[in-house]
C-alpha cells in the first residue's frame, strides 16, 4: 500500500467505529463480527503495517464506503457520524499529551489481552465491560467529552452501552494509527476529495 493509501484506510477506521457506535445507539443491532472486527484493532500492539493491525481492506469496507459518502455529501450525511470523527479526533490530540494516561491505558490493554485468552469470543460480555471501564476510567476524566445520542431504550440494554465505550475506545485507537501515519484534521477539509477517490479505488482493487 502506499502512503495515502494506509493513511486512508486508518481514517476508514476511525469512521467506522462512529458509524457503528451510532447504529448501536439508534438501533441497538451490531453484528459479533462487526464488534470483533473494532475490538481486535485494540489488541495489536507491535502491526507490522497499518493495513495488518486493521484487518486489511475487507475489514474495513463499510468506513472506506461511509467516507465517500461522507465526502460526496459535504460531511452531511451521515451529519452524526462526522460529528463522532470530529470528536474523536479532537480527544484523540488531548489524549496524547498525556504520556501517563496513554501508559495507564496500554496497561490496562495488556491485561485485558490476558483475559481474553479465556474467552472464545473476543466480544464476550466480561471483556466488553473492562474495556468499558477503561474508557471510563481515562478518557471519560476528560472535560471534553463525547455525546452519544441515541434511543435509550437501546443504550440501557443488552450491555450496548459498553458496547459503545469499547468502540469509542477503537475509534481513538484508529485515530492515533492516523495520525502515526501522517493524518491531520485540516486533510479533512482540504484533502477530502483526494481521501474519497483513494477510498474508491481501495473498493475496487
Amino acid at each position: 500500500m502506499t502512503e495515502f493509501e494506509n493513511r486512508t484506510l486508518a481514517l476508514a477506521s476511525i469512521i467506522q467505529a462512529a458509524y457503528w457506535v451510532d447504529r448501536l445507539a439508534t438501533t441497538g443491532e451490531l453484528s459479533t463480527s462487526e464488534l470483533e472486527t473494532g475490538l481486535s484493532t485494540l489488541f495489536d500492539f507491535n502491526p507490522d503495517s497499518t493495513e495488518s493491525v486493521l484487518g486489511g481492506v475487507q475489514a474495513q469496507r463499510t468506513g472506506l464506503r461511509t467516507l465517500i459518502k461522507m465526502v460526496d455529501s459535504g460531511g452531511q450525511e451521515p451529519a452524526v457520524v462526522t460529528r463522532y470523527v470530529i470528536a474523536l479526533t479532537h480527544l484523540e490530540r488531548k489524549l496524547a499529551k498525556r504520556g501517563d494516561m496513554m501508559e495507564v491505558i496500554g496497561e490496562r490493554l495488556s491485561q485485558c489481552d490476558r483475559q481474553r485468552q479465556h474467552f472464545s469470543e473476543l466480544a464476550n460480555p466480561s471483556i466488553l465491560a473492562n474495556l468499558s471501564q477503561i474508557y471510563q476510567d481515562t478518557l471519560s476524566t476528560f472535560r471534553y467529552r463525547i455525546q452519544v445520542t441515541g434511543d435509550a431504550r437501546h443504550l440501557q440494554s443488552n450491555g450496548a452501552a459498553d458496547k459503545v465505550r469499547a468502540l469509542l475506545l477503537v475509534g481513538i485507537r484508529c485515530s492515533l494509527l492516523w495520525h502515526q501515519v501522517g493524518g491531520r484534521r485540516y486533510q479533512l477539509i482540504f484533502q477530502r476529495a483526494r481521501y474519497a477517490q483513494t477510498a474508491k479505488d481501495l473498493l475496487n482493487q
